[in-house]
C-alpha cells in the first residue's frame, strides 16, 4: 500500500494558480504539481426553486430545508415529495399556528417568505422532522415520518406552540429560532429531549417575542411545545449591548457530557475587532451555571530572515466539523482513533468587521485538548466576568474568584459563568496554502489510515485534501462545483461496506460527490496520477488518468510510470545527450534515491550519467555510438531498488537529399531549406555555409530552414549540417551572387483601387531567388512580391514580406535596410504619397 508520502509531496494548486514550468526539457516533474482545475465533472445533483438553508439525512432519504419548501429526495437525488411551508400570512394579532386568513385584507397583515432556520431530526418520541422557520416568532413544526414511507412528511404535521398563561407574556419557550441566525442542537439524556439554542439577537425584538441568546429547553412529553426548566435556563446579552455586540453562532456539537457552541463576536465590549470563541457548558446543566467562553485562534507562523517569526491570526470561523481521526493523524497528534477532533476553516476579517476576506487557514484541535485547556486556565485564574451578560459594574463581576474544577458538572449552588482571557491557539495545517481563497465549508472523513478533508470555497469550488501534521499536503481534488459559495451545511454518509459520499450545498443546488473523488481526469501526468491517494483508485491508461474499468486498452497501471526520453532518437555516431524524465527513480517511496546506484542502458549499452544535473525526477546521460539503425530498442533505468524498461528510443541515420534555393545575394538573408530524413534526431542542430552559421528558423524530421549568412565574395560555398557528433554534407553548393541594385520604379503613381503593374529597373536583380524577391516602399511599409524578372528589371503585383523583415535578428538585415533607404521613390499607393 502507498504511504502518505506517496501523494503528499506534490499537488500544489493555490488557489488555483499553477506552478510555473521548469526551463528544462523534462516537464514531467514540473507538471506533477499541476492539475486541470477547470474540469467539469458530471455528478448527481438536484436544483430547488428557492435557496437551501439546511439538509438532513435519514434512512436513505434527504430532507432539504429551503425558503418556503421542504423537499424530500431519494439517494439518487430524485425529488419524491415537497411540503410547502410558505409564504405565510402574518398579523401582529395572530398567534403562531393560528389561521389568519380572515385578517388577510387588514392593513397590518402581510405575506412573508419562510426561511428555514433549523431542520432537525428527533427519534426518541417519534421518528419526526422538526422545522423552524423565520415566520411566526421562530416557532417550529414537527412532521411525523411514516416508517413505511419516509417521503411522507405532510400527512401528520403539528405546530409546536402552546398559548401562554397569564404572567408569562415576556417568556416564550416555543419561540426557538432567530431570523438573524441560529444554531440548534438536539440531545437525548435520561429519557428527555433537550434543545440547546444559540441565537443572534437585536434590541428590536419585543419582550413578548423574546428570543434568548443561549438557552436550554426541554421538549414536552405532549410534544406540542417546549418548556424552560427554571427561570435561569437561558442567558441574554444585556439590552444595551445587543446592537453593538452581535454574536454569530457558527457551529454546535455535543461531546461526552458537554455541549459546545462556536461563535464569532467582538473581543470585548470596548473593542471593534472580532475573534472566535468556544462556549462550553454541561449538557445536563439546566441553569447554564457551568457556562464558559474561551477565545480560539488559528495561526499561520512564517519564519523570516534573521530568525524573526511573523504570526498571522485568522480570526473569524467560517465552518466547523467534528469527527474521529485516521490512524496516521491520530499517531501524529498523540491521540486515539476514538478521540474526537474539531476541525475549522478560519478567515481573516476586514478591519473592525466580521466580514471575511479571501485569506483562509485550516486548524484542528482535539476535544480532549479543549477540556484540558479550560481546566488549566481556571487553575491559573486567567479569566474574567462575562460583561456582555452582566455589565461592567455588576456586583457579580466585582472581586470575583473562581476556584472550582472546570470539569465539574454536578449540582452547583452558585453560578460558575466566566470568560477565559487566554486564547487556545492552533497552527494552520496547510502552512498558508489557502491564503488567497475564502474557505466556506469543511467536512472530514477517514479512508484506511488517512484523514481527508472536503473543503468548499466562496467561489463554488470543491476540494479534497489529506490532513497531516508531519507531511506537506495539498489538494488532490479541486474542481468548480457551482458559481455560488459552498454552504457550511454538509453531510457525509460513510456507511460500512460502502465507499460513501458527501452531500454539498451551493445556493439552490445539492450535489452528491463520492468520497473516493469525482474521478481521475484532472490529473495531467502519469506521475501525478500515481501520486493520488490510494482510495481514489486512479491509474494510468495510455495517456490518461482513469479508474481501471474506464481503461479500454486494458494497459492500466498503478505501479510505475514509464520513463519518457528526450530526444527519442539520435544519430548512429552517438554523443547525444539524453534527458530521461520520470518521477522518483528510487522506485519506492520508502527507499532513498541513490544516484550512484542508478544506471541507464540504451539498447544494452550504458548511457553515461551526468551526475551534477541528474536527480530523482530527471536523469541526463550521453548515449554511445551504434553500428546500424534500430528502432524502439529495449532500454531501461535501474536503481538499487528496481528496474523500469521502455521501448521508445531509436538509432537513425540522418540524410540530406536536397537544398532550395541554390543561390542568393552576398548580403545573405535568403531562406534556405534542407530536405531529407531524420533531420530532427539528436538534441542539437547547426548548419554552416562556407564555415559560417546559418541562422535556424524551423526544424522538423524532414526539413530544416535557416537564413543564410553574408559572404564577402561571389562564389560557391559548401553546406553542411551537424547533429550532435554526426556531420552531414550537402551534395552540391550554395552560390552567392552580387547584391541587387535598384535604379528606379515605374510608374510612381497608381489608382486607389490598385491593380497596377510596377516595373523595377536595376542590376543583379536575378541574384535574389524569385519567390523571395520583394519590392518595399520603406515609409509606407507596403511590399510587392516579384513574380518575374528579366535580368535587368522586375515587375510584380501581390503583397508580401522580405525575408529580412521577418528575421530582424539576421546580421545582414540592417545593411539591407540602409541600402533600400538610399532609394527615394515617389509612389502613390492606397491614396498615400511616399517619397
Amino acid at each position: 500500500m502507498k504511504t502518505v508520502a506517496a501523494f503528499t509531496s506534490g499537488i500544489i494548486v493555490f488557489l488555483f494558480s499553477l506552478v510555473q514550468r521548469t526551463s528544462g526539457q523534462c516537464k514531467e516533474a514540473a507538471i506533477k504539481s499541476e492539475m486541470n482545475v477547470s474540469i467539469n465533472y458530471h455528478l448527481p445533483h438536484f436544483i430547488t426553486e428557492t435557496p437551501i438553508q439546511n439538509i438532513v439525512l435519514y434512512k436513505h432519504h434527504i430532507y432539504i430545508g429551503a425558503v418556503n419548501k421542504i423537499y424530500v429526495l431519494n439517494e439518487n437525488l430524485q425529488n419524491i415529495s415537497v411540503y410547502k411551508t410558505g409564504p405565510v400570512l402574518e398579523n401582529p394579532d395572530c398567534a403562531p399556528c393560528e389561521d389568519c386568513k380572515e385578517r388577510a385584507n387588514l392593513s397590518n397583515s402581510f405575506w412573508k417568505d419562510n426561511v428555514n432556520m433549523a431542520l432537525l431530526l428527533e427519534t426518541y418520541y417519534d421518528d419526526q422532522l422538526i422545522s423552524c422557520g423565520s415566520v411566526t416568532r421562530g416557532v417550529c413544526q414537527r412532521h411525523i415520518i411514516d416508517p413505511d414511507n419516509p417521503a411522507d412528511i405532510e400527512s401528520e404535521v403539528h405546530c409546536m406552540y402552546s398559548k401562554q398563561r397569564d404572567g408569562e407574556s415576556d417568556s416564550c419557550p416555543d419561540c426557538v429560532v432567530s431570523t438573524l441566525g441560529t444554531k440548534v442542537l438536539v440531545t437525548e439524556k435520561d429519557r428527555f429531549v433537550n434543545f440547546f439554542v444559540g441565537n443572534t439577537v437585536k434590541s428590536s425584538f419585543q419582550p413578548q417575542h423574546a428570543l434568548h441568546s443561549v438557552s436550554v429547553r426541554r421538549l414536552k412529553e405532549t410534544q406540542d411545545g417546549f418548556e424552560f426548566l427554571t427561570d435561569h435556563s437561558y442567558m441574554d446579552i444585556l439590552l444595551q449591548f445587543r446592537d453593538s455586540y452581535p454574536i454569530k453562532y457558527v457551529h454546535a456539537f455535543e461531546n461526552d457530557h458537554f455541549v459546545y457552541f462556536l461563535t464569532v463576536q467582538r473581543e470585548s465590549l470596548d473593542s471593534q475587532a472580532f475573534h472566535t470563541r468556544i462556549i462550553r457548558f454541561c449538557s445536563f446543566d439546566s441553569e447554564l451555571r457551568s457556562y464558559m467562553e474561551m477565545p480560539l485562534e488559528c495561526i499561520f507562523t512564517e519564519k523570516r530572515r534573521k530568525r524573526s517569526i511573523r504570526n498571522e491570526i485568522f480570526n473569524v470561523l467560517q465552518a466547523a466539523y467534528v469527527s474521529k481521526p485516521g490512524a496516521v493523524l491520530a499517531h501524529e497528534m498523540g491521540l486515539s482513533v476514538n478521540d474526537d477532533i474539531l476541525y475549522g476553516v478560519f478567515a481573516q476579517s476586514k478591519p473592525d468587521s466580521s466580514e471575511p476576506t479571501n485569506r483562509s487557514a485550516v486548524c484542528a484541535v482535539s476535544v480532549r485538548t479543549i477540556n484540558e485547556f479550560f481546566n488549566k486556565i481556571v487553575d491559573k485564574q486567567n479569566m474574567k466576568c462575562l460583561q456582555h451578560f452582566y455589565g461592567k459594574d455588576s456586583k457579580y463581576c466585582l472581586k470575583r474568584t473562581f476556584s472550582r474544577n472546570a470539569s465539574y458538572c454536578e449540582a452547583q449552588d452558585d453560578e460558575y459563568r466566566l470568560e477565559v482571557t487566554t486564547p487556545l491557539q492552533r497552527v494552520d495545517l496547510y502552512m498558508g496554502q489557502f491564503n488567497s481563497v475564502l474557505l466556506t465549508s469543511i467536512s472530514v472523513f477517514t479512508k484506511g489510515n488517512l484523514t481527508v478533508a472536503n473543503l468548499g470555497t466562496s467561489e463554488g469550488r470543491f476540494m479534497q485534501i489529506v490532513i497531516s501534521r508531519s507531511e506537506a499536503t495539498s489538494p488532490h481534488v479541486n474542481f468548480p462545483l457551482d458559481s455560488h459559495p459552498v454552504s457550511p451545511q454538509v453531510i457525509i454518509d460513510h456507511s460500512l461496506g460502502a465507499d460513501g459520499y458527501t452531500l454539498v450545498v451551493t445556493g439552490m443546488k445539492i450535489t452528491k460527490i463520492p468520497l473516493n473523488g469525482p474521478g481521475c481526469d484532472h490529473f495531467k501526468s502519469c506521475s501525478q496520477c500515481l501520486s493520488a491517494p490510494p482510495f481514489m483508485q486512479c491509474g494510468w491508461c495510455s495517456d490518461r488518468c482513469v479508474r481501471s474499468w474506464e481503461c479500454v486498452k486494458r494497459m492500466w497501471t498503478q505501479d510505475t510510470c514509464l520513463p519518457r526520453i528526450v530526444p527519442r532518437s539520435a544519430p548512429l555516431e552517438g554523443g547525444t545527450r539524453l534527458t530521461v524524465c520520470g518521477w522518483d527513480f528510487g522506485f519506492s517511496k520508502n527507499n532513498r534515491f541513490d544516484l550512484k546506484n542508478t544506471a541507464v542502458l540504451i539498447g544494452g549499452k550504458p548511457c553515461t550519467l551526468e551526475l551534477k544535473v541528474s536527480n530523482k525526477n530527471k536523469l541526463e546521460c550521453t548515449v554511445a555510438a551504434a553500428k546500424n539503425p534500430s528502432f524502439n530498442i529495449t532500454s531501461s533505468v535501474s536503481s538499487g531498488h528496481g528496474i523500469s524498461s521502455f521501448n521508445t528510443f531509436s538509432y537513425v541515420n540522418p540524410v540530406i537529399t536536397s537544398i532550395s534555393p541554390t543561390y542568393g545575394p552576398k548580403f545573405g538573408g535568403t531562406l534556405l531549406t534542407l530536405s531529407g530524413k531524420y533531420l530532427k534526431s539528436g538534441k542539437s542542430r547547426e548548419i554552416y555555409i562556407g564555415g559560417k552559421p546559418c541562422t535556424l528558423k524551423s526544424e522538423s524530421d524532414n526539413t530544416v530552414m535557416c537564413y543564410t549568412p553574408a559572404q564577402g565574395t561571389s562564389s560557391e560555398y559548401p553546406v553542411k549540417m551537424e547533429i550532435d557528433l554526426a556531420i552531414r554534407e550537402v551534395k552540391g553548393h550554395f552560390t552567392y551572387k552580387e547584391d541587387p541594385i535598384v535604379f528606379k520604379i515605374h510608374p510612381a503613381k497608381s489608382f486607389l483601387s490598385g491593380g497596377s503593374t510596377i516595373t523595377v529597373y536595376g542590376i543583379h536583380l536575378n541574384s535574389v531567388y524569385l519567390p523571395q524577391m520583394v519590392i518595399t516602399v520603406p515609409k509606407l511599409g507596403k511590399n510587392f512580391t516579384v513574380v518575374s524578372h528579366n535580368g535587368s528589371g522586375a515587375q510584380g503585383s501581390s503583397l508580401g514580406l522580405l525575408p529580412q523583415e521577418r528575421n530582424r535578428g539576421d546580421p545582414n538585415w540592417e545593411a539591407a535596410r540602409r541600402r533600400r533607404a538610399r532609394d527615394q521613390w515617389n509612389l502613390m499607393l492606397g491614396g498615400k504619397g511616399v517619397s
